[in-house]
């Protein structure tokens, strides 16, 4: 289909081609006019020089008294190269001494076809035929002129010039501009109005045409309207009316998005299907509408508890669904799912009534507990219906195992939480002990928690659920402050000094505020910090490089030296050791295990001479056996952990064998 602008520019093509036409018709009549003047003006010259000739000449050898007068009358004139009379193929006279022959007959012009006149019979020689009389004899003679084809050429190129100039040139220039100004106020509109009534999105400026505008304003409170009716449309087929909460079309298509989305990332989001507890009693007592009320307090509370980037959704009735993703464990799902339970316990008045709300959540799992909407909806209302079963204003998953998991994990934190107020834990303290010497050169520091009723909790159970709570944080501070005053203790009441190591998760040394409690603790405790080691795992320098470098600068400039422990059982690096301060290597006991074999040996031997050589100590730990006490020697390895010495202490056992192992510092 032919557009507009295609059009109007056929359209001014097809007028340039007729007006061109027309200029190029009249052009050439126009020269062929000019031709016509010139040839007929050749043809004047001859007659009247034949006339003259036929009139005066008495005798062919008084011809030559006429050259003053031809050459007069090629001078006069700049379109004639010159002019010969001949007697047949003799030439009498002629102007040019060059010419020496005269033309041929096809290549002349004579009276006798002058209606046939165009600009090349201009180019050709002019021929005339007279006669003169001697005596009573006739004597035909020919006069012919030869025209200036170099000067005719100017002549007709000049008149081409002009009529480029004032009739072409101009004619083009003002098509060109009389189509510009048809393409600004004419074609670009209407394709800015074209692409509205297509594309719907940007809305044309104001146009300068009044019919091409009142087309635009009509068009656009069209749309507009148009644009309502369908936002209103689509907003209330998957809006719930009530809550203003998205509906089960909308929950379908989010959710879909999101299955696809987890499945190319391999990741799970929870499904929690919701009933309001004993909804049907406040519809009965108080009435649908106090009920209606009711549910878009409880929609206020769901949504307000959540996420931006989470789902809820109202399923029909007391009913809703909430999706909720990106969540770090099962723990901090947890803790949102109880967020909306106690919020909704809080107190609601309806109609100056005090009502209490509890709800029953059952939870699925994509992918685990269903790979499609529908199933995910199925497991998570059997999971709910069981939560009713137990007693309602609870959460239940669908799995018993994963349900009893997450409730042990629930119990476990709030537990762990109570401990920390409770003042549960106890450190306990495994010696490091020096090779050569065999006495106690250092101790690290190891969380105990003595639980009331479980007794001794290993940290194998509760680390894990510390770092995921963020408990980590608070038990690393507590820790921390608890080894320097035991070892400030171990100075002032025992006189020993032996430098205390502490161990630091990755969460904790990431924390922004470390350094500077770090810093806190020593300067308030009055703590020699030399005294103070802090071990940290390959992983932690693995996570922020550069941020990471800089903090365990900070730390060695306080005089904390720093350990790197488990070297070799992650993404061991050369960079590590090259780059950050460390002052101490500690070898994994899973390469003691192997120091037996030539492979084993050989790594153990490289490590410590590699540390040795970047004059970094050595301790190597998990040494049970005297063998492998022997091969360390062998290596002139420093300093050995293990149970060969003893298991970790509690602080008096271990003072007491200190005392055993080292002497008393002179007070």
């Amino acid at each position: 289909m032919l557009s507009i602008n295609r059009f109007l520019a056929g359209l001014f093509v097809l007028v340039l081609i007729g007006l061109y036409s027309s200029f190029a018709i009249y052009y050439v009549k126009e020269q062929n006019t000019k031709a016509e003047l010139i040839t007929e003006n050749y043809h004047q010259i001859l007659n009247e020089t034949s006339y003259i000739l036929s009139t005066e000449l008495k005798n062919i050898q008084a011809i030559a008294h006429f050259k003053s007068l031809f050459n007069r009358k090629v001078a006069q004139n700049n379109l004639i190269k010159a002019i010969i009379v001949a007697k047949q193929d003799q030439i009498l006279l002629t102007t040019d001494p060059a010419i020496k022959n005269i033309p041929a007959k096809n290549h002349t012009h004579s009276n006798l076809n002058l209606a046939k006149v165009d600009i090349s019979s201009s180019y050709k020689t002019h021929s005339q035929k007279f006669d003169y009389y001697k005596q009573n004899e006739q004597i035909e003679l020919t006069i012919y002129l030869y025209p200036n084809q170099y000067a005719l050429q100017n002549y007709f190129s000049e008149t081409s010039s002009k009529y480029l100039i004032y009739s072409v040139l101009p004619t083009f220039i003002i098509a060109v501009i009389l189509y510009w100004i048809f393409r600004i106020r004419l074609i670009n509109p209407l394709e800015k109005l074209r692409k509205f009534a297509y594309y719907h999105d940007r809305v044309p400026e104001k146009l300068k045409i009044r019919e091409l505008e009142t087309i635009r304003s009509s068009m656009l409170q069209t749309f507009q309207r148009l644009g309502e009716e369908s936002r209103a449309l689509y907003h209330s087929a998957r809006t719930d009316e009530l809550s203003g909460l998205p509906n089960r079309q909308q929950l379908n298509e989010r959710l879909t998005w999101l299955i696809e989305e987890a499945s190319r990332n391999e990741t799970e989001f929870a499904y929690l299907f919701v009933d309001i507890d004993n909804f049907k009693n406040i519809n009965d007592t108080l009435g649908h509408d106090a009920g209606d009320e009711l549910l878009i307090k409880i929609a206020d509370i769901m949504e307000s508890s959540l996420r931006g980037y989470d789902i809820i959704a109202r399923f029909g009735g007391d009913e809703f669904v909430m999706v909720i993703n990106q969540y770090a464990s099962h723990i901090e799902l947890n803790h949102i799912i109880q967020r909306v339970l106690d919020k909704l316990a809080q107190e609601q008045i309806i109609r100056n009534h005090a009502i209490n709300v509890s709800a029953s959540i059952g939870v699925a799992f994509y992918p685990k507990d269903g790979e499609n909407a529908q199933s995910l909806m199925k497991n998570a209302d059997i999971a709910m219906y069981e939560a009713k079963k137990l007693g309602k204003n609870q959460v239940h998953y669908f799995t018993e195992t994963l349900n009893n998991k997450i409730l042990f994990e629930v119990e476990m934190e709030n537990q762990l939480r109570t401990a920390l107020q409770n003042q549960e834990f106890e450190l306990y303290y495994q010696p490091k002990v020096e090779i050569k010497s065999g006495k106690v050169v250092g101790a690290e520091s190891l969380i105990r928690w003595n639980h009331p009723t479980k007794g001794m909790v290993s940290p194998l159970e509760f680390i894990p659920l510390a770092e995921q709570t963020g408990l980590i944080i608070p038990l690393g501070d507590w820790i921390l402050q608890q080894a320097i005053q035991q070892q400030m203790e171990w100075q002032k009441e025992h006189q020993f000094q032996i430098p205390v190591s502490v161990n630091v998760s990755a969460m904790q040394f990431s924390h922004p505020h470390f350094f500077q409690k770090l810093r806190d603790l020593i300067y308030k405790s009055d703590f020699n910090p030399q005294y103070l080691d802090i071990e940290v795992t390959e992983s932690v320098l693995m996570q922020n490089t550069e941020e990471h470098l800089t903090l365990l600068k900070k730390i060695r400039g306080t005089g904390i030296t720093t350990s790197l422990d488990d070297f070799g059982t992650g993404y061991s690096s050369l960079a590590y050791l090259k780059n950050f301060p460390i002052n101490t290597l500690k070898i994994d006991k899973s390469f003691l295990d192997d120091y037996a074999s030539h492979s084993g040996s050989v790594f153990i031997q490289t490590i410590v001479n590699m540390a040795h050589n970047l004059k970094i100590n050595v301790v190597a730990e998990g040494v049970e056996r005297p063998e492998q006490l022997e091969f360390l020697k062998v290596l002139d390895c420093e300093v050995y952990q293990g149970y060969l010495c003893s298991k970790p202490l509690p602080n008096k056992d271990f003072i007491d064998l200190v005392n055993r192992t080292n002497k008393p510092l002179a007070t």
